[in-house]
């Protein structure tokens, strides 16, 4: 008898959700949608494996709200293609179409829309005016060369990777926390008042310059592979691992910054690197450099760092008590490298290795 009970309840609510149809208007627009040719022949209900174009309660990846209007759509690697337009899907709330082959995407006055995977496609243009509640949107690896990000002021995540896009200003975006934009030809990357901002990826990129001041919650910042060549890091608390290598750098300094651990600037034309109140600083690497001197003394977390490939003639690298690794490894004009204090260190790797134990007994003066 109970599991009968259970069984007619739950007819009834099925029943319930469907006593509102599928408003008109999505209803023309997911059948156009469904009636285009998909990727590798065939249209896209089919390769959705939809019979039925007339009865919605029969297609894959859709759920409705208690008026029948659509809530979700997930149609991610079905070989799609086409147009899709869901202009005026008032209470859709999450759409995953990634990994198929849409060339064009309109989502116009979708106000209750808050998740985005437009992911893995062939857009070469994407409208999300009037959606102004969006937190999530992945756009990246398709065909895009502008965004129009327009009003989203709940956005937390971006990520337009491997795109065409040169220019992007999102300035004053108060709720975004990440954004990732590697890979595309961007010669302009404005993210000024971003003041949530947590995780900046931005490699591999045309960027000469970039402003990061004031991005007191940024925490990763990844610029490798531009074409930068000065960065001054300063004042940024929150900040832990910071990745420029393979640009034009030539000067690299990082003050008063608490919270910082890594640094990575490798393959640069640096000759002047300078460290100042980064106290959790751990792991250094600085190889393939121009750099003719080098000092950082006092760090007291410092576990590794990598000076290879430089034009070093001397290093200090005294008084750090958790250094473990040194590599000066090809600085052939190297004739002094201080370590001092240096309590935990393991191994230096390089031409230095050739002199002995001169290193340790430098290490117990």
């Amino acid at each position: 008898m109970k599991r009968t009970l259970m069984l007619l309840a739950t007819l009834l609510t099925i029943t319930f959700a469907w006593a509102q149809k599928l408003p008109k208007n999505e209803m023309n627009a997911l059948k156009s949608f469904l009636s285009a040719p998909a990727a590798k022949g065939g249209t896209n209900a089919q390769a959705l494996l939809i019979t039925d174009l007339g009865n919605p309660a029969t297609w894959p990846g859709i759920t409705f709200n208690p008026d029948g209007s659509a809530k979700s759509i997930s149609w991610a690697g079905k070989e799609l293609a086409g147009n899709l337009n869901l202009t005026g899907f008032k209470g859709l709330q999450t759409l995953d179409v990634s990994n198929n082959h849409l060339t064009s995407t309109t989502l116009a006055s979708n106000p209750a829309l808050r998740a985005v995977n437009l992911s893995r496609n062939l857009l070469s243009d994407i409208n999300i005016n009037g959606c102004q509640n969006i937190r999530v949107l992945k756009l990246n690896r398709n065909r895009l060369s502008t965004l129009n990000l327009g009003d989203l002021p709940e956005l937390t995540s971006l990520n337009i990777a491997s795109n065409r896009i040169a220019a992007l200003d999102v300035s004053n975006s108060a709720t975004l926390k990440t954004l990732n934009c590697t890979g595309n030809k961007m010669q302009e990357l404005v993210v000024s008042g971003c003041t949530a901002l947590q995780s900046l990826y931005a490699g591999y990129n045309d960027l000469a310059s970039i402003e990061i001041s004031g991005l007191e919650s940024l925490q990763n910042l990844n610029l490798t592979s531009n074409r930068l060549t000065t960065m001054y890091v300063q004042n940024l608390p929150s900040l832990n691992t910071l990745i420029v290598s393979d640009n034009h750098l030539k000067e690299l300094v990082a003050q008063n910054c608490r919270s910082l651990s890594d640094i990575f600037a490798g393959y640069n034309d640096l000759t002047g690197f300078s460290v100042e109140n980064c106290p959790k600083l751990q792991w250094v690497n600085l190889n393939w450099n121009d750099l003719t001197s080098i000092t950082l003394t006092g760090q007291n977390l410092l576990e590794r760092i990598n000076l290879a490939n430089n034009e070093l003639t001397w290093a200090d690298l005294s008084f750090n008590p958790m250094l473990r690794y040194v590599n000066v490894a090809n600085n052939d004009m190297l004739s002094t490298l201080q370590l001092q204090a240096d309590t935990q260190l393991q191994q230096v790797v390089g031409a230095y290795d050739d002199w002995g134990d001169g290193w340790s007994e430098a290490m117990q003066e």
